[in-house]
């Protein structure tokens, strides 16, 4: 099952649409055949077993210590990695538990931060705090990071990217599992942005379809094969405002198919405003021969009336 267990929404007190999203999984289980539930994330375990108690629920960690792990070797780190429990996690001893006993399957040497187990701390995302206030969440997140000079290891996707995004060498749990030899230095990947992320989940989805269920994804549209070119610092900015490439190219397919932009009469650069649903983006760009090379964009909840 690929898709959103609806924590955000639980997060933000939306309990209506935390609700819905719970009632479709719970259909998409009962025309399976209600089949036991295999969870890689642990805030989808922990979700679903508070609000849907009745769900049996089996971590990923379980279920490969009882098939067993694969042949391959993974990655072999030189020194001992220092664990980080997912906050998700506290009050799941049994997840805890099955992750430590595959490291020492694997021969993995790990040492225990000082908060973990039930004691574990968040890394910064949960309960959106990077949305409702950024700044706490930098300080939990440094602070996590500060605990220990060994490279991290960690079995949840978002607490490897945010930890990362602070600079401190982490790896994946999986990482140790299946070797990448795309990956000669896993704990140096940087933390993916919100548009390479989406993008990730987008190639996942259409890999599964293809290749499992043998489905081809429909066509995307035309914007999307807009090559953007821009500088990192600029890619960090939008980031940071949560601006995604799609909307970017969204705006400057608007503008180019006779939307209205300005020019700048002594750079040349364009500038244009575009409202594809209740935010409106305004985009700094130039044609670039290899696309378009955007300068800086931002977004405000205000239509603009010609």
């Amino acid at each position: 099952l690929l898709g959103c267990c609806g924590a955000p929404a639980h997060w933000a007190g939306r309990e209506a649409q935390s609700q819905e999203i719970i009632a479709f999984w719970q259909q998409q289980w009962e025309a399976m055949g209600r089949p036991r539930l295999i969870m890689v994330c642990s805030t989808c375990y922990q979700l679903f077993s508070v609000i849907w108690p009745q769900a049996p629920l089996q971590s990923l960690w379980e279920i490969l210590e009882d098939i067993g792990l694969p042949q391959e070797t993974g990655f072999q780190p030189v020194s001992p990695l220092a664990l980080h429990d997912p906050c998700t996690t506290r009050h799941v001893p049994v997840i805890q538990a099955a992750v430590r006993r595959l490291l020492a399957n694997r021969g993995i040497v790990t040492t225990e931060l000082a908060l973990g187990g039930a004691e574990t701390e968040c890394c910064g995302f949960g309960g959106l705090m990077q949305n409702a206030n950024p700044r706490i969440a930098k300080e939990v997140l440094l602070r996590r990071a500060d605990l220990s000079e060994h490279d991290y290891l960690a079995y949840c996707g978002m607490c490897r990217d945010n930890l990362a995004g602070a600079g401190k060498r982490t790896l994946h749990l999986l990482d140790l599992l299946f070797a990448d030899v795309r990956q000669p230095d896993p704990a140096g990947r940087p933390r993916p942005g919100w548009s390479q992320r989406r993008e990730n989940r987008a190639r996942l989805k259409q890999n599964l379809l293809l290749k499992v269920w043998g489905q081809a994804l429909a066509v995307g549209p035309d914007y999307r094969d807009i090559r953007l070119i821009m500088a990192p610092e600029v890619r960090q900015r939008l980031d940071q405002r949560r601006i995604l490439d799609e909307d970017i190219q969204q705006t400057i397919a608007h503008a180019e198919a006779g939307g209205p932009k300005l020019r700048h009469p002594a750079t040349g650069r364009l500038r244009a405003a575009y409202r594809p649903r209740h935010v409106t983006f305004w985009v700094a760009y130039a044609p670039h021969e290899d696309g378009f090379e955007v300068f800086n964009a931002y977004c405000h909840r205000m239509e603009v009336q010609p």
